[in-house]
């Protein structure tokens, strides 16, 4: 289910949306081209030349459905995620495992942001497969710093005009990983939980004059563990530890570049914040 990020919370999946765009409803793209069997050699790229690994020889299970009109753009944003080994250590985690399959999908609906849904789960609660969907946009649009206190950190003026859309959509990948291995690590049942749970502390807020000390919501919100908009925001930080570690490799190789200085602050402050999430 697709939502505007910034609104009020009633969520079922969750990744990029930017306030520009507004909430949309996804649709199905009628054209797709190349890239889109479950199995294929992925090729790794730096920054500057294709450089061949023993990934390549890898089968993957990562099905990309990318309409031809996108391909070449996502190949670029793609390829400057996996460029890094955090980027391929987060994509072979799920490309390599048999009991998972991603579906990887970019569509013009979502513009400047990304989200990850269409979860399934097994009765134990393990996760076993996802879409993430990438808006045709991905490389423009910016954050707020409240539920993104890493990615906001790309805002205009931060990186070299020649990298910086590049960069900022690989940055969204990452976060979109970072949602993904979350999710994870969560058992299933209290996920769907919370989402179902969520919807009817919504639906009773909205009646009550918006009284959160209504003993209703009080109940709803021990049983899934917070409220709507702690629970939205503690996803979205636990998925900016993705975008951190990629951001963070990625301009460290570059020696041309300089880690500009609000995204060294960012990182730094991340780190304090939440020094048990980057072990």
């Amino acid at each position: 289910m697709a939502r505007n990020r910034f609104g009020r919370l009633a969520l079922l999946a969750f990744g990029f949306w930017i306030p520009a765009v507004g909430a949309v409803c996804l649709g199905q793209e009628n054209s797709v081209l190349t890239a889109t069997r479950p199995r294929h050699v992925l090729r790794f790229i730096t920054f500057d030349e294709i450089v061949p690994t023993n990934s390549e020889l890898n089968t993957s299970r990562v099905i990309e459905n990318i309409p031809a009109k996108y391909h070449k753009r996502y190949l670029k944003w793609r390829n400057d995620y996996l460029s890094t080994e955090a980027g391929r250590s987060q994509w072979n985690r799920y490309a390599l495992d048999p009991n998972f399959t991603l579906t990887v999908t970019v569509s013009k609906e979502l513009a400047e942001g990304a989200v990850v849904d269409t979860f399934q789960w097994v009765e134990n609660g393990r996760l076993t497969a996802a879409t993430m969907r990438l808006g045709n946009k991905l490389d423009s649009g910016y954050p707020s710093s409240f539920n993104y206190p890493i990615t906001c950190s790309l805002a205009p003026g931060n990186l070299p005009p020649e990298v910086k859309g590049t960069i900022l959509a690989a940055t969204k990948i990452a976060h979109e990983f970072g949602h993904l291995d979350r999710t994870m690590a969560m058992d299933g049942r209290m996920y769907e939980l919370q989402n179902r749970l969520m919807l009817e502390y919504n639906r009773i807020f909205d009646s009550n004059d918006r009284d959160v000390r209504d003993p209703h919501l009080l109940e709803l919100a021990s049983q899934m563990d917070g409220t709507p908009i702690s629970i939205k925001q503690d996803r979205e930080c636990w998925a900016e530890v993705g975008a951190l570690f990629y951001l963070q490799e990625r301009l460290a190789k570059n020696r041309k570049m300089k880690m500009p200085e609000p995204i060294r602050e960012a990182i730094e402050a991340y780190s304090l914040t939440y020094p048990g999430r980057l072990e």
